[in-house]
């Protein structure tokens, strides 16, 4: 699959992942640092958060450069707005990537995650083999559950059974509810 592709459509770029948007990532970060904690929960909010984000964004890019995952900032006229990744953090057999996605708290409610994985998702469903993705949200998370299922309803999505899958979240397990996406391949026919 390879690198991490440069994605746009108008006004909205999704550019491969790198460290050297760590201060916009920091002050975006700020305007809303619980919404931070909740979309990357890996992030230990009692440890230096310099640290972790200078890492993650290393992590990310370079691993997004071998295409073992593939991570995006999000900008919209110019200005970073969030983030929207594939990873490899599965629940589901036979999903390929898990979708996350998150978006600065004075960019919410203008529908940039759905365009932005929109974005994503063409670019997969163009792709010769077949994959599924998987999207995982928190039953409480209204505002994620919405953009979920407008995801779903633009690509087909169906929900996973059981019910609600085990996800572990800073050393303590929280159900979730599931989607799955198929795209590329076949979903062509």
């Amino acid at each position: 699959m390879g690198a991490t592709p440069l994605l746009q459509l108008e006004e909205l770029i999704l550019q491969p992942i790198n460290r050297r948007l760590y201060e916009d990532f920091m002050a975006a970060h700020l305007e809303d640092p619980e919404g931070t904690f909740s979309a990357l929960p890996g992030i230990d909010p009692n440890e230096s958060l310099n640290t972790q984000f200078a890492d993650l964004l290393f992590e990310l890019e370079v691993h997004s450069n071998l295409g073992n995952i593939h991570f995006w900032s999000i900008h919209f006229e110019g200005v970073f707005v969030g983030l929207v990744g594939l990873g490899d953090e599965l629940q589901a057999e036979g999903s390929k990537w898990n979708l996350g996605y998150w978006v600065r708290s004075s960019a919410r409610k203008t529908g940039i995650a759905v365009k932005a994985v929109n974005l994503v998702f063409s670019w997969l469903n163009n792709l010769d083999s077949k994959v599924q993705v998987e999207i995982t949200v928190h039953p409480e998370n209204i505002a994620g559950l919405n953009t979920c299922k407008s995801i779903c309803n633009n690509w087909n999505g169906v929900r996973a059974k059981p019910d609600y899958w085990p996800v572990e979240i800073r050393g303590r397990t929280v159900l979730h509810t599931m989607w799955l996406v198929t795209l590329g391949g076949s979903s062509l026919e």
